[in-house]
């Protein structure tokens, strides 16, 4: 394992134990399933934030949401329209396959 992978895994390590003890101080209840959701989210939002970090090093346009709308965010900060979202929920299917 090299020093970027051990990087990655300590990062979703701290994001996991984060979300965990954020869900055992929110909820006056908690059990195991509620603990390893919280685990699961922080470290999906720790991992997101470090992604969105190492992209905006590459110095490569980002896609991000404002509304309906999508804009490709470029390094010097300038938006570019991409695409119009749609906003009717008939156009969005009633059930999802996950694998």
């Amino acid at each position: 394992m090299n020093r970027e992978d051990e990087e990655t895994l300590n990062n979703l390590i701290k994001g996991g134990l984060l979300g965990a003890g954020l869900t055992a101080l929110l909820k006056r209840q908690v059990d195991g399933e509620d603990i390893a959701v919280g685990a699961l989210l922080g470290a999906a939002i720790l991992a997101s934030v470090k992604a969105s970090e190492r992209a905006k090093e590459t110095k490569i346009p980002l896609l991000v949401q404002e509304g309906d709308s999508l804009y490709w965010k470029h390094p010097d900060g300038h938006k570019e329209f991409f695409k119009e979202l749609p906003n009717d929920s008939k156009s969005l299917p009633t059930k999802f396959k996950l694998s």
